[in-house]
């Protein structure tokens, strides 16, 4: 159960860069896209581990 708590603190943080990154560079920046392209990741991840959780 560990895993899916440190994924969401992950998400968490990586959504506030995000957000930080986005006031600093502008949406469009080659960094929000970046961070942007990780957090999708890391939310399929998460979604992933639930899904499988859920049909275990």
């Amino acid at each position: 159960m560990g895993h899916r708590y440190e994924l969401e603190e992950k998400i968490e943080a990586l959504r506030n860069e995000l957000n930080l990154a986005s006031q600093t560079y502008g949406l469009l920046s080659e960094t929000v896209l970046e961070l942007s392209i990780e957090l999708d990741e890391l939310l399929n991840t998460y979604y992933q581990f639930l899904f499988l959780r859920t049909i275990a």
